[in-house]
């Protein structure tokens, strides 16, 4: 008999406790602007109490482990790709290491130039190295990935001069890496989505390569001014604040006046027209959402092809979170998708 009364007393318990970690998680989701996906909604909880997001007194090289950190551990396990290849591309004025990705012994493969993420002060091709992977394999396509300069060392321009130089460079000698000169995509995500959408207003500015197609992940159009109604929602919380965002942006850009340039926040250029069709990802809790989704709408308005898709319930960087959410596998796919309707389509 009491040990029938232990076993209800236990079971009881059980229940209860199981009921309020159920209710107790659910809450973790809920926020006055919508409900964060479950792991999302725990893991801003974690981070909160036991990782602060403020970054103030650290060094560069603390911040970049901090990002370095927040990019891999929450990246799905690596997937086998065989045909890679490290090289430097020379510049006139230096040399850029880029990683090149090719899915098979094909000839005249569509190109992808891949600027990674990491708020122009961080972040490395080994970081993205999986997204590269995927993008390749998914996208039958070859993915340049560039190992651009970082600010402080190397403020603005010197990362996009990287970028444009690599676009260069693959327009000329596509060839010789078995690539399509007539079809190359630019792509990145946060400050390399920044990147990319600026080297596709260089190339129309400066008549250089033809770009099929730019995918931007959540890009940062608007480093001069963060008064979007989504930084207001999101600056203070998640994995991007305004205090950190205000930091980087004065490492990259030292001068105010720079932040302005319609090369450093491709949302205020005056000329919209005769930019490539674009695929904009967005994340719903994202501070980043607002002005990502106001270039499209600029970009629409000019006659450009823009399709611009927001993933529900999860945070900025979430391409890169395979390992919490299925999210960013189906960004991933949306994008393949989209490169390969583009890469088939008539090129000039």
């Amino acid at each position: 008999m009491k040990k029938k009364k232990i076993f209800w007393i236990l079971s009881a318990f059980i229940f209860i406790f199981t009921i309020y970690s159920y209710l107790l998680i659910k809450n973790f989701a809920k926020t006055s602007y919508g409900k964060l996906d479950t792991f999302f909604g725990i893991m801003s909880k974690i981070e909160e109490q036991f990782n602060p997001i403020s970054l103030k007194g650290k060094s560069i090289y603390e911040i970049r482990a901090e990002l370095h950190k927040s990019t891999t551990i929450l990246r799905s396990n690596t997937i086998p790709f065989t045909n890679i290849k490290n090289m430097d591309i020379k510049t006139d004025s230096n040399q850029v290491p880029v990683r090149i990705y090719t899915p098979d012994n094909a000839i005249e493969l569509p190109i992808i130039i891949y600027s990674h993420g990491g708020s122009w002060i961080g972040g490395n091709i080994d970081d993205y190295d999986n997204v590269c992977r995927k993008l390749s394999k998914n996208s039958k396509a070859i993915v340049v990935s560039v190992n651009y300069r970082l600010a402080p060392e190397d403020p603005f321009p010197a990362g996009l001069n990287d970028v444009y130089n690599v676009l260069q460079w693959v327009y000329k000698n596509a060839k010789s890496i078995n690539g399509d000169y007539s079809r190359i995509c630019v792509a990145g995500d946060s400050a390399g989505a920044n990147l990319s959408a600026v080297v596709s207003q260089m190339a129309r500015d400066k008549d250089g390569p033809h770009i099929t197609s730019q995918v931007l992940i959540y890009p940062s159009t608007n480093i001069y001014q963060l008064n979007t109604k989504s930084w207001s929602y999101f600056g203070m919380q998640y994995n991007l604040t305004r205090e950190n965002s205000n930091k980087f942006i004065s490492l990259y850009t030292p001068r105010l006046e720079d932040r302005k340039s319609e090369y450093a926040s491709p949302l205020l250029s005056r000329n919209f027209k005769e930019l490539p069709d674009t695929l904009i990802i967005t994340a719903e809790f994202d501070p980043l959402r607002d002005e990502g989704e106001a270039y499209g709408n600029k970009l629409k308005d000019e006659g450009v092809n823009v399709i611009s898709t927001r993933y529900k319930g999860v945070t900025h960087g979430f391409v890169s979170m395979g390992r919490i959410t299925n999210k960013a596998d189906e960004a991933l796919i949306e994008i393949s998708t989209y490169l390969k309707k583009q890469f088939n389509k008539k090129q000039i």
